[in-house]
């Protein structure tokens, strides 16, 4: 029988390839020198790279990397990198689950690998329900996700500014003016970026999605090349309305305003595809400029249409026109949200008359620059936010208005409302000569820094990229307390503060130190319900020196304890919005005892527990409590 030394080399490297890297590396390599040899072969570290790790930082430029001459790129080395790094996350990932010392400092190390993190950090995401810290490790490796993909987002629009610092000519090409250094499915893509957490969908994945459409399209329509511009942009609208890629279906009032129809990854990767007019038109603009069609947005007010432009010179229907409009372009309109027909032009003027606008139509009816479109899909953003709060409805039927996926209502919240507002900064131009404009921009700017403080101090490095040097172009001469002293000073400061107390250790909370008299009856885990309004929570801490003194806010200003002592009071997340910065009074606890699998807790626990993760390794179904991850805080709970 021959053995696997008489095999050629190529066999033997096809072998290798279905044998782990590790392997390859620790054992493989070792068996002989020809073994050796075989192991460094180039074609097959590019497999393991392709295969071993999905994600990619965009500095490597891998996909380039994938086209070029196979020996143009060291894969081995390549491989070896990742592979180092991925060890390095590691490491730091277990120093964030495992104590809050320096805990900022170990997300933003891990930030800093970019996309090369991902791969390790989905894996953690998706651990194993027997790890023994499965929560917590599931919450902070999600984190860290996030504040990397919020950084792809916040790059994505900061090409804005870019493209309004430089200089446009009158002729500058609709599509350079118009898209504003953006990338339309991009620009809003960057919004699904701030909620996507451990799920597919990123900004690749959306660009690959609307290929992907535009390719089944063109496959269903062999002639589209023989078409007229007319006709090309009429059959798009049909297919895309009769295979249901647009649009909502049955709307009413409330489901109009689910937080879904904002996001145009979401409306790609659910199955009902479900839209705004904004989305729906920017899903028909993106995927007509895959088809040679030229097509934007246009943002009339109440309900956004498409609009498509004639090549310059020649008609929609393929005709050329006279000499004198060789530069001339017809367009049309399309209602992709509810219609798979054209809108002929007296019904938009007509629409427009209804809405009491009688004069600036030709106005109105121009393409709409992407970072118009932008702020407008923010504006729905918060109308979506403001819809859910204000709502007076039972809690179990307002959550579908905010969640994406079953059971993450809770974590969207926040970062809803977070992308609004850096949306909001960003999409203005670096140098505004309006003081208006000047005045608001530094107001969004206090919303965010207070959002980031309470909420994101994970993105300081964010902060410190693109506030603070826009802080210090933005703000009036008049915001300097000195003619040294940058605006931005402050915020670097406040910065420095949360920096200090990350890597500083808390004062612990024992029981043992109690005064005699003074007790404390529930403990760090509990699930309670409240007494009054019958709520479900979890107890996070405790304190017996007074409500008014518990401020986890590192930019809060200190307050003395009650000088007299009434009640322990606790720190507690709750069913009602996931938010950990309740403190109830223990006379409105009752504690409910619980056994069992997490399927016996109530349905307000089980939406927390992505969100139970920044406090808790596990729930405990024997002791029915939830295992603490703040024992450096509560030493004795």
């Amino acid at each position: 029988m021959a053995s696997i030394d008489s095999l050629p080399d190529e066999i033997v490297h096809h072998i290798l390839l279905y044998v782990s890297p590790e392997e390859t590396l620790t054992k493989i390599a070792f068996l002989s020198k020809r073994f050796n040899r075989v192991a460094q072969e180039p074609l097959l570290w590019r497999s393991y790279c392709r295969h071993s790790f999905k994600y990619w930082d965009a500095s490597h430029d891998f996909k380039e990397k994938l086209k070029d001459n196979l020996h143009s790129t060291d894969w081995k080395s390549l491989y070896l990198l990742r592979l180092g790094r991925n060890a390095c996350i590691a490491r730091l990932v277990d120093g964030i689950v495992a104590s809050r010392v320096s805990r900022l400092q170990r997300i933003e190390q891990i930030c800093l690998y970019g996309y090369d993190a991902k791969d390790y950090l989905l894996s953690q995401c998706r651990i194993s329900d027997s790890a023994d810290d499965v929560l917590a490790r599931r919450y902070y490796s999600c984190s860290v996700l996030d504040s990397i993909h919020r950084s792809l987002a916040i790059e994505e629009w900061a090409k804005y500014q870019r493209y309004a610092a430089r200089h446009t000519s009158e002729d500058t090409p609709n599509s350079e003016r118009l898209n504003c250094g953006m990338r339309l499915e991009r620009a809003l893509g960057a919004f699904d970026m701030f909620m996507l957490h451990d799920n597919e969908g990123d900004l690749d994945e959306i660009t690959e999605l609307l290929d992907d459409i535009a390719a089944r399209f063109r496959n269903a329509h062999v002639s589209l090349d023989q078409m007229t511009t007319r006709q090309r942009a009429i059959a798009l609208g049909v297919w895309l309305h009769s295979n249901n890629m647009t649009g909502l279906s049955d709307p009413t009032e409330q489901t109009y305003r689910y937080l879904r129809n904002c996001l145009i990854g979401r409306a790609l990767r659910d199955e009902h595809h479900p839209s705004l007019p904004i989305i729906s038109s920017a899903i028909y603009s993106a995927v007509a400029s895959r088809l040679g069609i030229e097509a934007y947005p246009c943002a009339l007010p109440n309900h956004v249409h498409a609009t498509v432009l004639s090549p310059p010179g020649v008609s929609l229907d393929g005709h050329p026109l006279p000499e004198e409009q060789s530069q001339h372009q017809e367009n049309m309109f399309l209602d992709p949200y509810g219609s798979d027909e054209e809108v002929p032009l007296d019904y938009i003027y007509n629409f427009l008359l209804r809405l009491g606008i009688h004069t600036g139509h030709e106005n109105l009816l121009n393409p709409t620059a992407t970072d118009l479109i932008v702020m407008r899909t923010a504006q729905n953003i918060r109308a979506s936010f403001t819809s859910f709060r204000t709502n007076e409805r039972p809690l179990a039927q307002l959550i579908p208005m905010i969640e994406l996926n079953r059971g993450d209502w809770a974590r969207n919240l926040q970062p809803a409302l977070y992308s609004m507002i850096w949306a909001s900064i960003m999409m203005v131009p670096v140098l505004p000569e309006n003081d208006e404009v000047r005045w608001d921009w530094q107001q969004d700017v206090r919303d965010l820094l207070t959002y980031f403080y309470e909420y994101f101090p994970e993105d300081a490095w964010l902060i410190e990229k693109y506030v603070c040097p826009m802080y210090d172009t933005f703000a009036a001469p008049t915001r300097r307390q000195t003619d040294w002293e940058l605006p931005s000073k402050r915020v670097r400061d406040q910065i420095r503060d949360i920096r200090r107390l990350d890597a500083s250790a808390k004062e612990q909370r024992r029981r043992s130190d109690l005064a005699p008299g003074v007790d404390v009856r529930y403990r760090v885990g509990q699930v309670f319900k409240h007494r009054r309004y019958e709520y479900h929570g979890l107890i996070l801490g405790w304190t017996v020196e007074g409500a008014s003194t518990w401020d986890d806010n590192a930019m809060a200003t200190a307050q003395r304890p009650w000088s007299t002592y009434s009640q322990p009071f606790y720190r507690c997340m709750v069913g009602t919005d996931g938010s950990d910065h309740h403190v109830i009074a223990e006379e409105n606890i009752e504690i409910v005892e619980l056994r069992g699998g997490p399927e016996v807790l109530p349905t307000e626990i089980k939406d927390l527990m992505p969100m139970a993760g920044k406090f808790f390794k596990r729930w405990d179904g024997e002791r029915g409590v939830f295992v603490s991850n703040v024992t450096e805080l509560f030493p004795e709970d």
